[in-house]
Parts: structure tokens; C-alpha cells; sequence
């Protein structure tokens, strides 16, 4: 009998250590999109960008199009959390090349897994140059899974600027939004133990 119960433990136990990387990265919160303002360069590109929110979701519809065939774009993005009242602090900033990012597979992965996450949700750029055409995402959605599970319950703002090696601006936007812990899965209340 103790022999059996013992390999019953064993095997639960090691279940349980299987299971743990999908439970530690289950999150508790929800990503809500505000407001996006941005700003085209009218001879590159014209876009257009809403915020969509409903009682459960919160996404982004963008339909963008790029007058001319841009070459060797650059990038830069960054995540801030509302600290204060209008104090945001800078987590995350990066700059990199956005042809050099498409072609290279193993460059960045923060940003590769963002950029993978985005491709799921519709027709968006591929390749370098950046041809001239219509390019669009649909109800697009931030999975949380992307995010550290620890961030707290804010505002945040996500910067973004596309510009042409001799600094001219292609597209500069800022889109914000809150994270709210109070809708995220019945905020952990069917896990209470008491």
C-alpha cells in the first residue's frame, strides 16, 4: 500500500512540476486601450487608428497606407507607467532597425514576440522596403502573456516613432491605457482558499 501511494505522490508531484511554467505565466489583469494620438507624414503614409472598447475587450483597428515604397526604416518604442498623478516612468525603451528586425530572427526578442503578436491579427508588413499598399490589423488585443505578471494596476503609455535614417518622420504615436486588475479573471477569487 505505501508503495502505491508512493508513486501516486511521485507522479502527482511531478505533474504538478510539469504544469508549473503554464500556471506561473496564467495572468490576473487586463490590458485596457484608451486613446491612441498619432501623427503621419501626409507624403508617406496615411493612417488611420481607433481604439475600440467594449464591456469585455479592449482592441485596436489601424488601416495604414503607404504612399511609396519605404526603405531602411528605423524605430523607436518605449513602455512608461503612470507613477503619479501625470508622472510617467520609462520601463522600456528601444531603438532599433525595422528592416533589420524583419530580416534578422534572432535580434531582439521582447520586440519579436510583440511584432509576431501583431502579425496574427491581420495584413501587416513583412519585408523591407515596406512596399507601397494597404496594410491593416483587426481587433487587435495585447495578450497578456506578453506582459510580467507583477506589473501593477495603472496607466501606462507606449510610445512609438518610424522614421527614415536622416530623421524624417514617417509616424510618431502614443497610445494609452490602463491595467486593471479588478476584471482580470474574477480577480484570483475562485482560487481563495477561506
Amino acid at each position: 500500500m505505501r508503495k502505491v501511494l508512493f508513486i501516486s505522490f511521485y507522479v502527482l508531484g511531478l505533474l504538478l512540476l510539469l504544469r508549473c511554467p503554464t500556471t506561473l505565466a496564467w495572468r490576473s489583469f487586463k490590458v485596457i486601450f484608451t486613446q491612441f494620438d498619432y501623427e503621419a507624414n501626409a507624403k508617406l503614409l496615411d493612417a488611420k487608428i481607433q481604439v475600440q472598447n467594449n464591456s469585455e475587450l479592449s482592441s485596436l483597428n489601424v488601416v495604414i497606407n503607404v504612399l511609396e515604397n519605404l526603405n531602411d526604416v528605423d524605430m523607436t518604442g518605449s513602455m512608461a507607467l503612470q507613477t503619479d498623478q501625470a508622472n510617467y516612468t520609462n520601463l522600456l525603451t528601444r531603438t532599433l532597425n525595422f528592416c533589420k528586425m524583419l530580416k534578422d530572427r534572432s535580434g531582439d526578442p521582447l520586440t519579436r514576440l510583440i511584432y509576431q503578436d501583431l502579425l496574427k491579427h491581420g495584413k501587416w508588413f513583412k519585408e523591407c522596403p515596406i512596399q507601397k499598399g494597404i496594410y491593416s490589423l483587426h481587433d487587435y488585443r495585447l495578450d497578456e502573456e506578453l506582459l510580467p505578471s507583477f506589473l501593477p494596476e495603472t496607466n501606462f503609455k507606449i510610445s512609438m516613432r518610424l522614421s527614415k535614417p536622416k530623421s524624417e518622420q514617417i509616424f510618431q504615436g502614443v497610445l494609452f491605457g490602463r491595467i486593471d486588475k479588478s476584471k482580470g479573471f474574477n480577480n484570483l477569487k475562485m482560487f481563495s482558499l477561506g
